[in-house]
């Protein structure tokens, strides 16, 4: 671990976030189908949302990465993924814009020297991450 320098960043790629939120649906749908006259219909519809939050939840877990002064360490599918700084060409960023937000996101894509693209799964703008944003941007 000497060899990988001093860690600058620690974190989670978004992957979480939806599985809770779909969860939270579900079960909002449940309570919710107590008090309105079609039951079974909001049921259904709660018991779908819990599947795919718990789906979402157990199977596409967020991934785990570092990045540290002399390299990008990416757990991937649990197996990891160490990029030394050395062979990142230049970052890039992959901007998406949500309908009906003024706020644009931006996720990090690393261009390696053999032109082969890595995309980082974690999001900043200008309201959310910058910590994460001033490590990124500063990288190289």
């Amino acid at each position: 671990m000497n060899n990988f320098g001093e860690l600058l960043y620690a974190g989670k790629t978004d992957n979480n976030k939806n599985g809770f939120v779909f969860v939270l649906l579900g079960i909002l749908s449940f309570v919710g189908a107590n008090f309105i006259y079609a039951k079974m219909m909001l049921m259904v519809i709660g018991g779908v949302f819990t599947l795919i939050g718990l789906y979402l939840l157990l199977f596409k877990r967020s991934e785990e990465f570092s990045i540290y002064e002399n390299k990008i360490v990416l757990t991937l599918n649990g197996q990891e993924l160490s990029i030394p700084k050395e062979q990142i060409s230049h970052i890039e960023y992959q901007k998406i814009k949500v309908r009906r937000s003024p706020v644009v996101n931006y996720y990090p894509v690393l261009i390696l020297n053999d032109q082969n693209k890595v995309l980082i799964n974690k999001a900043f703008n200008s309201i959310v991450n910058q910590d994460f944003k001033k490590v990124i941007e500063s990288y190289l």
